[in-house]
């Protein structure tokens, strides 16, 4: 499995050690493969994620994507972000199907707002991952 497909399916920044975080690092600063929105786009559908192209467009469009063979650092990192969130919603419901509940349905902790909406931003991202890390550990979320 190449770097890009193993991101976005094992991607957690809280359990990569230094090393992971260099390779990660160094994959993203030349450009992830063009290839890994569609391994994003997939996982998206798996966990029935309604309309998954309409998260990969926010991340790059179509067009561009025809274009170019890699994706810029930005790019990349808005892309890890979003796998990184799916990957611990895996790893703290252990199932796709309530992985995928989760987050496509609206959280009263986020206003209302699906996770998977909110994981497209850093903040969102952040505020998504601290309800699974209290659901992880059994925090009043």
């Amino acid at each position: 499995m190449d770097l890009g497909a193993r991101l976005v399916r094992e991607f957690q920044p809280a359990y990569a050690g230094f090393s992971e975080w260099e390779e990660v690092r160094r994959a993203v600063e030349e450009g992830l493969p063009v290839e890994t929105v569609a391994e994003l786009q997939a996982a998206l559908k798996a966990l029935g994620v309604s309309r998954p192209s309409e998260y990969v467009e926010a991340i790059v469009s179509r067009a561009t994507r025809q274009r170019r063979r890699r994706l810029k650092p930005e790019e990349g990192e808005r892309l890890l972000r979003i796998a990184a969130v799916i990957a611990l919603a895996l790893e703290v419901w252990r199932d796709e199907k309530n992985a995928g509940a989760f987050l496509t349905h609206p959280h009263p902790l986020l206003g209302g707002a699906k996770p998977i909406e909110r994981a497209m931003s850093e903040i969102g991202a952040r505020q998504v991952e601290e309800i699974l890390w209290g659901l992880e550990y059994g925090l009043p979320v």
